[in-house]
């Protein structure tokens, strides 16, 4: 093997090492697995939802009152409204096996529903009214007393109303 061969070989043998550290250098990958995070858990939400939004002056809307993001079991509530604009008729009637007891004023219903199992789509209570004025429709307030996930969970710090 002559002089000029044997640098060449260590030439390419050094070149070969310097790119394999760097190419190890280089790698970022973590040296172990982080478990997998899990997602967070949706927020709990009351929504408030009209059959109707603009319904015109004589006719009856239906309000739902919904909880969604937690599986709730049980709800004690304030629902109030302008008075002036909009009386109450009656409590609709949802088959799920839930139960429920209104206590209607002018200006207040105050509510309460019990599913041990859940509310299935998250429905607690629907409620009809009759319209006298439209602009009042806007006038649905919710104030949640008590409510509580088939976990047993305090859902009442968690909870917002959408309109």
């Amino acid at each position: 093997m002559s002089i000029l061969t044997y640098h060449t070989s260590r030439r390419r043998t050094a070149l070969v090492l310097a790119v394999g550290l760097l190419m190890a250098a280089a790698c970022t990958e973590p040296r172990r697995a982080e478990p997998a995070k899990t997602a967070p858990s949706p927020q709990a939400e009351a929504r408030l939802e009209l059959s109707d939004s603009v319904a015109a002056p004589g006719t009856e809307v239906d309000l739902t009152v919904r909880v969604v993001g937690a599986r709730l079991a049980s709800m004690t509530a304030r629902l109030s409204y302008d008075s002036t604009g909009i009386r109450f008729v009656r409590e609709q009637p949802v088959s799920d096996g839930a139960t429920r007891v209104a206590n209607p004023q002018p200006g207040l219903v105050r509510f309460a529903a019990i599913a041990p199992n859940g509310f299935a789509d998250g429905r607690v209570y629907t409620l009809r009214f009759a319209v006298v004025r439209s602009s009042a429709l806007r006038s649905f307030q919710l104030s949640t007393d008590e409510a509580h996930s088939i976990t047993q969970a305090n859902l009442v710090p968690a909870l917002t109303r959408k309109p």
